[in-house]
């Protein structure tokens, strides 16, 4: 509609801001149909083709298009149109551009200007220091097909509008050869240089933009004022290929705390995979050369938690913390909440109000740097570019929390970087893990054992099932609530915790709200067994905790469990959500005590295994060794 009303608008007075008032209506809504995602760490989806087209309607930014290698009269209307939309100025080899070229103000012919591997990048940004300075560059090699000119629109609404407080210096788009999809250079910490891992993009993540600590050439677009804020010395540029120049001004950037995105919604075609930059004595000396100790030479660790409420993996955190410090660390909590009122804490607990705060104040930290939830992972990761050391602490492949949100899965999945070294809690999403071609020490989480054991001073009731009383869906409370029923005018009493307690009112049933750890351990204690029917579990702790109390425990394959779970020796394991199976595994190990006293003592000898001193002596060795 619009292209048919254009030609009658040419000759009307104002018809050009008519034009754009039309225009700009219509790319508004397509922006507010557009299924898009942000997340509280900053991680968006909201930078659309729609969206850029929009924001360059409305606020045009210079551009310079630099053609690395031959330009042939076919490429005549490319350049024609990139002047138009893009309001480009073209700069092309004096040498391997055609005559039919348009020049004049479209386009400039330089003599430094060749193929891309044999042009001088120090020279290029000089000269466009000199003559354009206001204006971004992006660079493009002709040996690849020429891209659609929106796709720079595209990457110069990112470069601007990513990151409010202009920290975006580089952009630079996925590039395919129809084979594989290439989304920029991985730093992987653990092999110590550019990762050769495969992206295998299970979770679509490709469609998450994300920081990356190096570049290709085709394709990149550098923003104006981070060509001026990069120091450009020829000594270290000079003899080297034009992809490891373009590298170099990569980390000098960085190094200004001016970051490089891998935009990957954009894709551009190339003719063959893209060359890796040069993994340099420079960058060893900017990536791995780390202080973490203090003044006392104490090792230092920084916990990066989202949150200080009530939850299992946020008392996990707080646990190894405290036991790091009580074997020599110097140990500190940041979150975006204060100290927690729920658990007593020995280590101090800095807040923030929001991610950006936290990272600002991070990065100045020469500590390890320990990311708690797949949101902390890109403030940690960031915050440790150019000082401490990042590690991603992975209790669960978490993706499991957003069964009906694709775009968050896909966020999840780009969050687990090789840049971090990775820990995790249990075998199963340590595989997950080595999916995304992520390799994850393992130790699992532990249990405090003068809090949960067998307690002579509590009597163990002879018809009474214990269960974690929560809704949320991967605990699957619902399936033991079934079993419960199926057991009829004879079914046990039904004892749960929690803070849910109108979760269950039938008779004969008991919840105990909110009890602390010591009314947990009591509890444990009481039941005749303890039955726990999660979907999924990063690790299972309660099964331990029950475990240590001498409780027998009836529970579902949950994943995280497998690593201490054995059917028949130290619990019962039904299938998931079989509440018939379940009912009748309770069923029989009521009525069984010998059952009863062969689980009770496989779970004492497993529990031995995770009692927390034994865990986190090897947590110590594993902070220790981190380098």
């Amino acid at each position: 509609m619009l292209r048919a009303v254009r030609p009658l608008l040419a000759d009307l007075p104002g018809a050009r801001a008519l034009w754009t008032q039309l225009r700009s209506r219509r790319l508004r809504a397509a922006v507010a149909r557009e299924s898009t995602a942000t997340y509280a760490n900053g991680v968006s989806t909201a930078f659309t083709l729609s969206a850029a087209k929009l924001w360059h309607l409305e606020r045009v930014r210079p551009v310079v298009i630099v053609l690395l290698g031959p330009v042939t009269e076919r490429d005549s209307d490319w350049i024609l149109r990139a002047h138009e939309v893009l309001r480009a100025h073209i700069l092309v080899s004096e040498r391997l551009a055609s005559e039919a070229v348009p020049n004049d103000d479209v386009s400039t012919r330089c003599d430094f200007l060749g193929h891309a591997e044999e042009t001088d990048l120090r020279a290029l940004l000089m000269w466009v220091r000199r003559h354009w300075r206001a204006c971004d560059v992006w660079l493009l090699d002709t040996k690849n097909p020429l891209p659609d000119h929106w796709a720079g629109v595209h990457l110069q609404h990112v470069a601007h509008e990513y990151h409010e407080d202009a920290a975006i210096g580089i952009v630079q788009p996925a590039l395919t050869d129809g084979r594989a999809v290439y989304q920029g250079p991985e730093y992987d910490r653990a092999a110590g240089g550019w990762s050769g891992r495969q992206r295998h993009d299970r979770f679509l993540q490709y469609r998450i933009p994300r920081y990356v600590l190096g570049a290709t050439v085709h394709g990149t677009l550098l923003r104006a004022d981070a060509i001026d804020a990069v120091d450009l010395p020829s000594d270290e540029l000079e003899g080297a290929s034009f992809t490891d120049q373009l590298n170099v001004v990569v980390r000098r950037a960085w190094q200004q705390n001016r970051r490089t995105l891998a935009f990957s919604p954009v894709v551009l075609a190339v003719t063959e995979p893209p060359v890796s930059p040069a993994f340099t004595d420079a960058h060893r000396t900017w990536l791995e050369h780390r202080t973490v100790t203090n003044a006392a030479g104490r090792r230092r660790v920084i916990f990066v938690l989202n949150a200080t409420s009530v939850s299992g993996g946020i008392r996990v955190v707080f646990a190894e913390a405290a036991g790091l410090a009580a074997r020599g660390f110097d140990v500190e909590i940041w979150s975006l909440q204060g100290t927690p009122g729920w658990i007593e804490s020995s280590v101090p607990v800095t807040s923030y109000r929001r991610y950006e705060d936290l990272l600002l104040a991070l990065r100045n930290e020469r500590a390890i740097k320990v990311a708690t939830w797949w949101e902390t992972s890109d403030p940690v990761f960031l915050a440790s570019v150019n000082h401490g050391i990042p590690v991603n602490f992975v209790q669960e492949f978490e993706t499991w929390f957003y069964p009906d949100q694709p775009w968050s899965r896909s966020a999840v999945a780009t969050s687990y970087r090789p840049e971090l070294l990775t820990l995790t809690t249990a075998q199963f999403q340590r595989a997950e893990l080595a999916e995304l071609g992520v390799d994850a020490a393992l130790i699992p989480v532990g249990f405090d054992p003068t809090t949960f054991f067998v307690d002579q001073a509590v009597s163990r009731e002879r018809d009474v099932v214990l269960a974690v009383g929560r809704s949320f869906f991967q605990k699957n409370f619902a399936m033991t609530r079934r079993a419960w029923d199926r057991l009829g005018d004879a079914r046990p009493k039904l004892l749960m915790y929690g803070n849910e307690p109108d979760l269950v009112e039938e008779s004969p049933s008991e919840y105990v709200v909110r009890p602390d750890d010591a009314g947990v351990q009591i509890l444990y204690n009481r039941a005749t067994c303890f039955v726990q029917t999660s979907i999924h579990e990063g690790f299972g702790l309660p099964i331990l905790e029950a475990m240590a109390c001498g409780c027998p425990v009836i529970t579902t394959d949950a994943h995280g469990n497998r690593d201490f779970c054995v059917d028949g020796e130290n619990c019962l394991i039904v299938p998931q959500d079989d509440d018939v199976a379940l009912a009748g595994a309770i069923r029989r190990l009521l009525a069984d005590e010998a059952l009863q006293e062969r689980l009770r003592a496989g779970g004492l000898r497993t529990a031995e295994r995770y009692a927390w001193p034994v865990v986190l002596d090897e947590l110590a060795d594993f902070y220790r060794a981190v380098d």
